[in-house]
């Protein structure tokens, strides 16, 4: 019987080089960032102002995101989200979720 081997670990690439790759086309990440990128923030009363002065915050792009992508599976608790982006490779990868 033959024996399995491990990846080679001299392998320059283990991961694809974006993390998109990792998600099918057909997950369902893919129709909530295609809903997300379609609103705007004027309409909803957000002011997106990039070169403020001071600490850095979350895109609210990014944030409106990870809300509704939360909202769509029942997480609703902030530290349950950020445990989300750590442990789901598809909800970290999802179209809107990469910085701009």
């Amino acid at each position: 019987m033959a024996y399995r081997h491990g990846p080679d670990r001299k392998q320059m690439m283990v991961l694809p080089p974006a993390l998109d790759q990792y998600v099918s086309q057909e997950h369902p990440v893919r129709a909530y960032g295609a809903f997300a990128d379609a609103l705007d923030f004027r309409e909803l009363g957000i002011e997106l102002d990039d070169p403020k002065v001071g600490n850095a915050e979350y895109d609210p792009r990014c944030m409106r995101d990870l809300l509704l992508y939360g909202y769509s599976y029942g997480v609703r608790s902030s530290r349950k989200l950020e445990r989300e982006v750590h442990n789901n490779l598809s909800l970290s990868s999802g179209p809107g979720m990469s910085p701009r």
